[in-house]
């Protein structure tokens, strides 16, 4: 292998180091040599239509979908119920033409379409917020613009500048995938001590009615992960995270099904879950205890399957 160094034939250092020979010079002539290894191709892949993730060529479980199966969600059974009750008031003169087996199942499933539509509509306010962050400027539909009008106002009060958003990121060690919102400065979150160090804060995005702790494990396996992915589809370190935040995105109004966000403030609030590198860490521990209690779910499922019966044999006398 031919050295691009003026100095003539090197020993196959490019090689060796798994560098590219055609953007470098030799590292052992001269104090300017820049040594830039080969981007390493991502091992995580997203299929965003199932919302599943591999890596390296493997099912990994998401850091959502363990936190879902980890944590018990108290609060939905009266949600469902609440939203079972409504549907019902308002379908009052359709419930009478219904079988009894049909109106039962039509009420037991109304929170699908309530979660469903909820669904799109963050996904939808996500990408306009992502948009907005990265670019300046976005044009959002009409039922959409309090959301973004709102999210403009944060960006600019907590004068947030974006490094990174919705990379998806995974952890081998631990073996799991996902895709964060938010890797951002801020003068404001930030001592000028950390930004010249090169920390980040993590802000995840919500449009939920509300605003939960859980979160703090969402962003706390994210901030662990081992790699991000770049817009090249290689892997590229994770940059170092000292605080995790979660910004509650909602409207500029409370009328119609914006109504739904009660007495929250209006546009989007900052809430703090993480504050300090330390506190990440014992939000990772108790992420890793709900992703355990997930994976080992269906180890569960096999216990208790069979009634023993009581031995019929004669014990034989001591």
């Amino acid at each position: 292998m031919k050295c691009l160094c003026p100095s003539g034939d090197c020993p196959g250092w490019e090689r060796k180091a798994g560098l590219d020979p055609v953007n470098i010079d030799c590292p052992i002539h001269g104090e300017d040599n820049i040594m830039t290894p080969k981007p390493k191709p991502a091992g995580l892949v997203f299929n965003a239509g199932n919302h599943t993730y591999r890596l390296d060529s493997k099912p990994v479980r998401g850091v959502t979908g363990l936190i879902g199966a980890g944590i018990p969600k108290d609060n939905l059974i009266p949600w469902a119920a609440e939203v079972a009750g409504t549907w019902a008031m308002d379908h009052l003169d359709e419930l009478r033409t219904m079988d009894r087996a049909n109106a039962i199942q039509t009420m037991r499933m109304a929170w699908r379409k309530v979660r469903d539509d909820a669904g799109i509509t963050g996904t939808a306010v996500h990408g306009l917020a992502e948009q907005l962050a990265t670019t300046g400027e976005v044009e959002a539909p009409d039922e959409l613009a309090g959301y973004i009008e709102g999210f403009a106002d944060f960006l600019e009060a907590w004068q947030i500048t974006p490094v990174l958003t919705e990379r998806p990121c995974g952890n081998r060690t631990d073996h799991f995938g996902g895709t964060f919102d938010m890797l951002a400065t801020s003068p404001l979150l930030l001592t000028p001590e950390q930004l010249a160090d090169g920390w980040v804060v993590q802000v995840d995005l919500k449009t939920s009615k509300g605003v939960y702790g859980e979160t703090a494990l969402q962003t706390a396996a994210y901030s662990k992960a081992e790699f991000y992915v770049d817009t090249d589809g290689n892997e590229q370190p994770m940059p170092k995270v000292a605080k995790t935040y979660v910004a509650h995105v909602t409207p500029m109004d409370r009328e119609g099904v914006n109504a739904r966000y009660g007495d929250k403030p209006l546009g989007t609030t900052l809430y703090p879950l993480a504050g300090s590198p330390e506190e990440i860490d014992e939000h990772y521990s108790w992420f890793l205890a709900a992703a355990f209690t997930a994976k080992t779910a269906k180890l569960r499922d096999k216990l208790a399957r069979e009634p023993l019966t009581v031995p019929t044999h004669e014990l034989k006398a001591a």
